[in-house]
């Protein structure tokens, strides 16, 4: 759900910059903690830098605990307003397996999403999966073994 009264836009940004500034200690004490409340505030406002933010927070379970399947939650978020990092990351997770059901198919279209906005990391690991599963070397092959493609 993407933003689209100017004023909750207005709002999620200041208390996704807040959760940040937390997060870093930049200019305040670093809190994880406090962090993640800011991004979740932000979050359920459906702004999707607090998504992926909010996402890392479960991921490495700073500030809250760790949850991958949370992570992937607002990941996909994320990831679906165009968040590239959230794209690429999503793809991780669905290759290894964390919070997710492992799925190949679902991490190659991921990391094409990722990789079409200029995320390199994510096109070294389609390249890396291309070599050790050659079915999934082209889109077409990727979205007639994948169910449900996002």
């Amino acid at each position: 759900m993407a933003i689209t009264h100017p004023a909750d836009l207005t709002t999620a940004k200041l208390e996704n910059t807040i959760g940040t500034r937390c997060a870093l200690g930049d200019g305040v004490p670093q809190n994880y903690g406090l962090a993640a409340q800011w991004f979740d505030k932000a979050a359920l406002h459906g702004y999707a830098k607090a998504e992926y933010n909010l996402g890392m927070q479960y991921y490495f379970g700073q500030g809250v605990s760790k949850d991958r399947t949370k992570a992937a939650y607002w990941w996909e978020k994320a990831a679906a307003q165009g968040i590239a990092a959230a794209q690429y990351n999503l793809g991780n997770l669905y290759f290894l397996g964390q919070g997710v059901p492992q799925d190949y198919g679902k991490a190659s279209l991921w990391w094409r999403k990722a990789a079409a906005l200029g995320n390199t990391q994510a096109t070294r690991n389609l390249a890396t999966l291309a070599r050790l599963h050659p079915e999934y070397q082209t889109v077409a092959a990727v979205e007639k073994k994948t169910v449900g493609a996002p």
